[in-house]
């Protein structure tokens, strides 16, 4: 379960759900604040340190090692239930090393782990603004430029994972989360290992498909159906780019030898059309809208050309060499998103 797993829960209905829990966890030396999201396994709260407090000197908190400074804003996921094989703080400082060399800027990280109340608790960045999820349910379909901000930075996060022998095996809207920038990342890398609550086993292309899913899910509205015989996305959604509506047909369709690997889908993702900010203003509970970024317009660049879906047709992929900034695509004074594709040697190294 992702921080704010419930797989479309509007803010308010996770806030009314939690009468329904014990109080919130406690752990000395962090203050809980509220509750960020619900699920059927797992609860996630916002934790702080508490003032004055050195965060690794907490000896109820086993935290990962290196000299890496803790954020002074956490998530606390508890499971609901107490796990019938609970691992030792030892045995999770070893999982939580294991997993340092996975760390990349579009995954959450797990920075230690607690006991409360008899049940262990993972320690975690925090993405207050919500799930891609919540703002579908909220917010409806999203544009094509939308779905390029939202998810390019996730197939990079994937194809990070395949090329050190991993893979994630649970991708989808709801275990990708969102900063208050609209920065996304993507949730339980692990987690359930850690906490006791069993893991799944996966490959490269299921990922693949899965993302090319949550893509046909956010453009939908509806999550694919598995029939050979489901609606074309292109009837669905008629306006949508011709290579967009290519590449999710073909990762949802071929077989997993012939999908496209995640960082070709992150490649040809970015080029199916120009990425715009995702609004989450309106979508957002009260305590979320206080901290979001003033955001003001941007200009529009014009978007692919209709040539690009029609080669990919003929098996001819995109492999521009052009890192983009996403920086500019977005209003928020914070640089919210890391450069992807990779250049040749002889290129220069500025982001434009």
């Amino acid at each position: 379960m992702s921080q704010h797993q419930n797989p479309h829960p509007a803010p308010a209905a996770a806030s009314r759900s939690i009468a329904g829990l014990a109080s919130p966890p406690q752990v000395p030396g962090l203050s809980v604040g509220r509750l960020l999201g619900l699920g059927g396994r797992a609860a996630v709260w916002l934790v702080h340190p508490r003032p004055g407090a050195e965060p690794r000197s907490n000896a109820e908190v086993v935290w990962v090692s290196g000299g890496s400074e803790i954020p002074q804003q956490l998530a606390l996921k508890v499971p609901l239930a107490k796990p019938q094989a609970v691992m030792s703080l030892r045995s999770g400082r070893e999982e939580l090393d294991a997993m340092l060399p996975l760390h990349h800027d579009h995954l959450v990280r797990a920075w230690g782990l607690t006991r409360t109340q008899g049940v262990p608790g993972v320690l975690m960045d925090a993405y207050p603004a919500g799930s891609l999820a919540q703002l579908l349910r909220s917010a409806g379909r999203l544009s094509a430029g939308a779905v390029v901000t939202a998810l390019t930075p996730v197939a990079s996060a994937l194809e990070h994972l395949h090329r050190l022998g991993a893979c994630h095996a649970d991708v989808s809207t709801a275990n990708i989360l969102l900063s208050y920038e609209g920065r996304p990342a993507l949730a339980d890398l692990g987690e359930a290992a850690l906490l006791g609550m069993g893991s799944v086993d996966g490959s490269p292309e299921d990922d693949v498909a899965a993302l090319a899913a949550a893509a046909w899910e956010l453009l939908t509205a509806r999550r694919p159906d598995q029939s050979p015989h489901r609606a074309p996305l292109g009837a669905l959604r008629p306006e949508l780019p011709l290579a967009l509506v290519s590449l999710l047909e073909e990762c949802l369709g071929a077989p997993p030898g012939q999908r496209p690997s995640a960082e070709e889908f992150a490649a040809e993702l970015y080029d199916c059309a120009e990425p715009t900010a995702l609004r989450l203003a309106a979508h957002v509970d009260d305590e979320a809208l206080a901290e979001l970024p003033t955001q003001l317009p941007v200009r529009q660049e014009p978007g692919p050309s209709k040539w690009t879906g029609l080669l990919r047709r003929f098996g001819f992929r995109s492999r521009g060499t052009q890192r983009p900034s996403w920086a500019s695509k977005f209003p928020s004074s914070k640089r919210a998103f890391s450069v992807w594709r990779k250049r040749p040697a002889s290129a220069p190294s500025t982001i434009r």
